[in-house]
């Protein structure tokens, strides 16, 4: 393990009494480190930079100790975007084998687990396969879970493929908290670039309206460009898209998306913008794509 940017106390060079002095932060007892830097990282990223480096003083803490990162601390680490309800950026979350004396520790939880089976090591920290730290996710909703299971095999930077997830879920039959995510598993679809489109797209299933293609391509030729969109139906030329508004305020960026609105337009393509506002109240969408995809049924 490289930790050669932590300090333990233990050590001697870095403790309580001079660490401030010397430039570091406490990180967890008896452990320190560097303050992170997070220029030009946006808000996820900052703080998921952060904790990854809490994760890593205390796992340093447990030199010679069989742990691992356990579900939502393993996800997160390794950058998936959870639904609130999953989310815990305060504690860290650990797997430890039945049998072993647990971690005590403020902030620290410990699990008990009957396997240790470590996917990879991610800057210096044990991380299980994220297939096992999607099924120890509890008390999430179907939706949340395919929320989730989108975000293993997103279109950049993927954990998985899909084949791997299917391959993984088929290893773990009959495990504990499996059944929940393998009923589930035949809606999550590679190639997604936010929860909030996986979100989107399961209010479209659940309305009973057909599945959008993801990313789906929509040819301009008379520009001769291809745009790509969040989910839609290609035969009828309709576009879904959800709109973050995360350029308000960003004059050249909202030209951009003008200028790409029209040329859709103008290659025949009806597209549908659905805000965050929306998703508490989703008829404000369904009901001009349903009658969208009547009308424009081939």
């Amino acid at each position: 393990m490289n930790n050669a940017d932590l300090k333990i106390a233990r050590s001697g060079e870095v403790t309580c009494h001079n660490f401030a002095r010397l430039g570091y932060k406490r990180l967890t007892w008896g452990v320190y480190g560097p303050p992170v830097d997070t220029l030009g990282a946006d808000n996820f990223e900052a703080r998921r930079q952060r904790f990854v480096q809490r994760v890593r003083a205390v796992i340093a803490a447990y030199q010679g100790t069989s742990v691992a990162l356990h579900g939502c601390t393993g996800l997160q680490v390794l950058g998936v975007a959870l639904p609130e309800s999953a989310e815990d950026w305060d504690n860290i979350h650990l797997c430890v084998p039945i049998g072993v004396s647990r971690p005590r520790r403020r902030g620290v939880v410990a699990h008990a687990t009957s396997r240790l089976d470590i996917w990879r090591m991610v800057r210096g920290v044990p991380v299980l396969h994220p297939v096992d730290l999607w099924v120890q996710l509890r008390g999430l909703t179907q939706d949340e879970l395919v929320e989730v299971g989108d975000g293993l095999v997103r279109r950049q930077r993927p954990l998985l493929t899909i084949a791997q997830l299917r391959k993984r879920l088929d290893e773990l039959a009959g495990a504990h908290g499996v059944e929940p995510v393998r009923r589930v598993a035949r809606f999550v679809t590679p190639g997604t670039d936010s929860m909030y489109e996986t979100r989107v797209r399961m209010l479209i299933v659940r309305a009973g309206l057909p599945t959008p293609v993801v990313n789906l391509p929509a040819p301009v030729p008379s520009i001769g460009r291809t745009y790509h969109l969040d989910m839609g139906y290609e035969e009828e030329r309709i576009g879904v898209e959800f709109d973050g508004r995360i350029h308000v305020g960003d004059g050249r960026q909202m030209d951009i998306d003008a200028a790409r609105h029209r040329d859709l337009q103008d290659a025949g393509w009806f597209i549908i913008r659905v805000t965050a506002s929306h998703l508490s109240d989703p008829r404000q969408f369904l009901r001009p794509l349903e009658r969208a995809l009547i009308m424009r049924a081939p």
